[in-house]
């Protein structure tokens, strides 16, 4: 039977009207077949009865019977046929299928981005590995300079000992010489040269020595400023853009629209008073402060022969006069009238440049308690402050005085940093 069924295909038993196996199956005059309750409830709902599937109407009225040969046939191809699963049962099957799809998109998804973080962090540890061994070498370099540079001053002062006890006994002699030749002759014979004119030459070892000292301090300082520069490079990417606080200048201060610039003027400006601005000093803070974190930025000083740049922390004095020093919150480096840089500690630290900057780049360390000051242009560091910062810090601007304006350029503050 089974063979006999597996020639048809299961659309040979399906009613057109509801699309299961036939269910008491009638046949009417066009040959169609359909289930009985089917046919009977179609025809109920249309004026006129016709084929529900080649749409043939009649006219002559007709006996509707089961065709009990298709009847059995029918029920023997239901009882034969594999059972189908529910709808409900496929419907779950495939939900849990598409469920497992997503899970196994996630599951490639992240182990594509922990293939990616895991190489990711191989280069750090590489580029770890790189610095230390490069911060080692350094390390061993600047040991055996200094080695070598205080070896050669051993040298150079046991060869300066022992010129000076020759020079010692050698005007010993020459006195005792001089003694004993007094009591032969009063004069000199005619024939003695005269030694006046006669220079002596300095010891060649004592220049040699000298040159290789000025040799080595001349690469120690090539090699300082290229590590500053390295240093300056790798800190530029804390960058943060900062804007003066308007309510906090002194009065003689003038602040641009776009806050990035600050000048001393020689008139008082028309501005109300509050507890956050500076009365008796020409300073003005920024807008931003920080509290934990590295953050860097730059301040345009250009040829101004005054100005005062650092830190300070939120809730200095105001108001009167005070003195600027870390103990009372602030971390400052001045440029003064006469050309002295100098850094705000107690007493104050006199700090000695080559080149004057035209633009200093601040870096501030809140976490580890540093405060950087560097030349842009050269990438010479100048000076750091450290301390444990515990309260909220601003930047600190002060212009400084007029001097008959000499001093009546603008500081100020870069947008962007410039390459090194």
């Amino acid at each position: 039977m089974a063979s006999t069924f597996s020639l048809l295909s299961e659309r040979h038993f399906l009613c057109f009207l509801c699309r299961n196996i036939f269910s008491s199956p009638v046949t009417i005059p066009c040959g169609h077949s359909f289930c009985k309750a089917c046919l009977c409830h179609y025809w109920a709902h249309h004026q006129s009865n016709y084929c529900p599937q080649c749409r043939r109407v009649f006219t002559a009225k007709f006996d509707i019977s089961v065709n009990r040969i298709l009847a059995d046939v029918s029920d023997n191809y239901r009882k034969c046929r594999p059972e189908k699963p529910p709808v409900e049962e496929v419907q779950m099957i495939q939900e849990r299928l598409q469920k497992i799809e997503r899970l196994l998109r996630n599951t490639i998804s992240f182990a594509c981005l922990f293939l990616k973080l895991n190489s990711c962090l191989r280069e750090v540890r590489e580029s770890q590995k790189i610095f230390s061994a490069l911060v080692n070498s350094m390390e061993k370099r600047h040991k055996a300079v200094v080695a070598a540079i205080e070896e050669r001053q051993r040298e150079a002062e046991k060869r300066v000992e022992t010129l000076v006890k020759e020079l010692k006994q050698e005007i010993q002699e020459l006195k005792k010489e001089d003694a004993e030749s007094v009591t032969t002759s009063t004069m000199c014979p005619s024939e003695m040269k005269d030694w006046s004119k006669v220079t002596l030459e300095p010891d060649p070892c004592i220049g040699v020595t000298r040159r290789a000292l000025s040799d080595m301090m001349d690469k120690m300082k090539v090699e300082v400023n290229r590590l500053s520069k390295s240093e300056l490079k790798r800190i530029e990417k804390y960058t943060v853009e900062i804007h003066l606080s308007p309510k906090t200048a002194h009065p003689f201060l003038s602040v641009s629209e776009d806050r990035k610039q600050v000048r001393h003027t020689d008139k008082l400006q028309e501005v109300p008073d509050n507890p956050k601005r500076f009365d008796r000093v020409a300073n003005v803070l920024a807008k931003e402060g920080f509290s934990s974190g590295r953050y860097y930025w730059e301040v345009e000083v250009g040829e101004k022969i005054e100005w005062n740049l650092g830190v300070v922390r939120q809730s200095i004095n105001r108001k009167g006069k005070f003195t600027v020093c870390p103990a009372n919150g602030f971390w400052i480096l001045s440029l003064k009238s006469g050309g002295q840089y100098i850094a705000n500690t107690s007493p104050i630290t006199l700090v000695a440049l080559e080149l004057k900057p035209r633009k200093v780049g601040i870096f501030l360390d809140h976490t580890e308690g540093r405060m950087s000051f560097y030349c842009v242009e050269t990438g010479v560091h100048i000076y750091t402050f450290t301390d444990t910062f515990t309260d909220r810090l601003h930047p600190f601007f002060s212009p400084g005085r007029l001097h008959g304006g000499k001093n009546a350029a603008p500081l100020i503050i870069s947008s962007s940093c410039c390459s090194i």
